[in-house]
C-alpha cells in the first residue's frame, strides 16, 4: 500500500499521550472457554505453559504463561501470557474475547480519563483477587479492551 493511501492522525490535544502517561506496556488476549479447569489442564500439561494463577470457587478464571526467562540468560523476549475466562459466568451476549492491556501508572487516574472522552465504560475500577486493578470498555466495533495494573 502506498504511503498516499494510509491515513494521518492528528496530534493529540495534550503534551503526552495516555499511553505514554500510564505507561501501557503489554497485552494479554482472554479467551473464552467453556470450563477453564480443563482449558488451563491442556494448556499447561499439552501445549506446555505454567498455570500462572487460577480464580473463583468453583473456578472461573485463570492465567497460563510461556517464555519466562531463566535468572541471568539474555536473548529471550517477554513471556507470552493468556487468560483463560470460562464463558458461563459472563453475561448472556454472545462474546469473541478480550485484550488485557498492561498499565504501569495510574489505572484509576486512565479510567477517569476515558470518562471524560466519553468512552464506553463495561467495567468499572475494581481491585482483583489475583493482585490487579482492572476496568474494561468497549470500543465501536464491539472489542472489549481490560486496562490492568498491579495493585
Amino acid at each position: 500500500m502506498p504511503d498516499a493511501a494510509i491515513p494521518t492522525m492528528p496530534a493529540p490535544a495534550v503534551p503526552q499521550t495516555l499511553g505514554a502517561l500510564h505507561q501501557f506496556h503489554g497485552v494479554q488476549p482472554v479467551l473464552p472457554v467453556a470450563d477453564v479447569v480443563r482449558a488451563a489442564r491442556y494448556f499447561c500439561n499439552v501445549l506446555g505453559f505454567e498455570l500462572d494463577f487460577i480464580a473463583g470457587e468453583p473456578p472461573s478464571y485463570a492465567r497460563v504463561k510461556m517464555g519466562v526467562r531463566p535468572a541471568g540468560e539474555r536473548g529471550w523476549g517477554d513471556p507470552v501470557y493468556l487468560r483463560l475466562w470460562q464463558v458461563n459466568v459472563r453475561d448472556a451476549r454472545p462474546w469473541r474475547g478480550e485484550i488485557a492491556i498492561h498499565v504501569g501508572h495510574d489505572v484509576d487516574g486512565l479510567h477517569a480519563a476515558y470518562v471524560k472522552r466519553g468512552v464506553d465504560i463495561v467495567e468499572p475500577p475494581t481491585s482483583q483477587p489475583w493482585g490487579l486493578r482492572e476496568f474494561a470498555i468497549r470500543e465501536p466495533d464491539g472489542h472489549i479492551l481490560r486496562f490492568a495494573g498491579y495493585l
